[in-house]
């Protein structure tokens, strides 16, 4: 493995890097009129009073729900309306805590939810910007504020994993099926449909990984102990 150090030589390599150093930045023409939600330090340095924020899910709903709170009114498009998915499993619909701030924020009135509308280009046009859906045409005085999510570390390895289900394939320990001695542990880590995201799960596999790494380096021990036997005289 090479690194700003030099290069890295490891029987074992847990690559947990995240996705949030990796914000997704050109999900369409126009996206670079936008901020996304990652470049705002603070809600209270957004300017003007009607906001158009693009995705919905939790970034989307986090994002809402502070600047409702600092009493502007905006209005939320995303395609898939995650805010009417009432799947229990979190890694699939919004967290409990972003549906109860939800709830909250709608009885301002200053909450819009666009649904089944997806964003195809953002235009500069004038003091403005314009937003062209798939439906319709929206324009807002101030950068629409992008909440369209992360792209996987793992990218930055592909080739080590075998991608044909469109996610890492991995083995029972979360290892590599392409790359033995390589583990996953994050918010990447799918098992069919079983996703173990970001939200709370992905912390039960730490053992998981610790353990199948245990295994191996015992098996390893034991193997050289008998082969030190067999070349006894």
């Amino acid at each position: 493995m090479e690194t700003s150090q030099g290069r890295v030589q490891s029987k074992f390599v847990i690559w947990a890097a995240g996705e949030y150093q990796y914000p997704n930045l050109n999900p369409f023409p126009g996206a670079e009129y936008c901020w996304h939600n990652s470049q705002i330090r603070s809600w209270k340095d957004i300017e003007g009073e009607e906001l158009i924020v693009i995705g919905g899910y939790e970034s989307g709903m986090d994002a809402a729900s502070n600047l409702i709170a600092l009493g502007k009114k905006v209005g939320v498009i995303d395609p898939a309306e995650p805010w009417n998915n009432n799947h229990p499993d979190p890694s699939i619909s919004l967290s409990p805590y972003s549906l109860q701030r939800l709830e909250f924020v709608e009885r301002t009135g200053r909450l819009q939810l666009l649904g089944n509308t997806t964003v195809k280009e953002v235009e500069k046009i004038g003091d403005g910007y314009a937003i062209y859906t798939d439906s319709q045409k929206y324009f807002t005085s101030h950068p629409p504020i992008l909440c369209t999510g992360f792209d996987t570390s793992l990218k930055q390895i592909a080739s080590l994993f075998d991608w044909s289900n469109g996610y890492v394939a991995l083995n029972e320990n979360d290892e590599s099926t392409l790359t033995p001695g390589l583990f996953v542990v994050g918010p990447s880590v799918q098992h069919g449909n079983l996703v173990l995201c970001f939200i709370y799960k992905f912390r039960q596999r730490f053992a998981v990984v610790a353990s199948a790494i245990e295994s191996k380096i015992r098996c390893q021990r034991q193997s050289r102990n008998v082969w030190e036997l067999i070349r006894l005289p």
